[in-house]
């Protein structure tokens, strides 16, 4: 196993830190009664929100980033949108590379339970993989999976999800914590990564999103490796997002 280089330790620290209750501004227990998940947090970088967003608003992500692989770089974007069709119901369009990703994401998500503000609760998707890359037209793919989220008071929200390919035997997960530092600064700690019969692939990422109004918000991130198997060493990301 390889560690994470020691300026991401560091940066996980320091995201720590800043986002422990003394650094966060307090919000009233009256005022945090009325506001939802999405009142008190921003998106993560890549992951998938667990929960469908109000009804009516679509969340548009766009992330431009930089991967290092033994010593070679190369850029490439990424593009997710996310929309609530019905009360329970959330739609996710998911590309996680424009020019050297394979496959795209569809993917109908629905809410079996959840709390008033959709602070905690459980869900349940089926995701197609549409080959839109350098692969033929039949390979597409079908996947299923649960997500769940957790939000501790007005500090922190995770999100997190499984699916599983039938396929190809191989399962992937997320995960994403993001820490309410102020009003409009928020610490995220992200982990990803797949598993199969063979081997297993995982991805830590800290990052920073500064809320710039209550529809738009723009972050950085550093993904590295953490497991000798991999895809890519590292991740530079520079994402902005938008709901209208």
């Amino acid at each position: 196993m390889r560690y994470v280089p020691q300026q991401m330790a560091a940066l996980v620290v320091a995201l720590c830190v800043s986002a422990t209750p003394g650094f966060a501004q307090q919000t009233s227990e009256s005022s945090m009664s009325n506001m939802t998940m999405k009142d008190m947090f921003v998106h993560p970088i890549l992951a998938h929100m667990s929960l469908p967003d109000p009804v009516g608003e679509v969340s548009l992500r766009v992330t431009g980033y930089r991967t290092r692989m033994n010593g070679m770089t190369q850029g490439d974007y990424a593009v997710h949108i996310e929309a609530a069709l019905f009360k329970r119901v959330g739609l996710h369009l998911r590309a996680d590379g424009i020019r050297y990703e394979d496959f795209s994401e569809i993917m109908l998500q629905y809410m079996v339970a959840a709390d008033k503000g959709s602070r905690n609760g459980v869900a349940v998707f089926g995701q197609i993989s549409v080959p839109t890359g350098m692969v033929t037209s039949e390979q597409y793919k079908g996947l299923f999976g649960a997500s769940a989220r957790l939000t501790a008071r007005n500090f922190m929200v995770w999100d997190g999800n499984v699916h599983y390919d039938s396929k190809d035997q191989m399962a992937e997960f997320e995960n994403a914590f993001v820490f309410r530092a102020s009003e409009s600064l928020y610490p995220i700690l992200e982990m990803r990564g797949q598993t199969d019969k063979e081997m297993t692939m995982a991805y830590l990422m800290p990052a920073l999103k500064f809320k710039i109004n209550d529809r738009a918000a723009i972050g950085v991130g550093f993904q590295a490796a953490i497991l000798d198997n991999r895809d890519y060493d590292t991740q530079a990301l520079l994402t902005y997002d938008f709901a209208f």
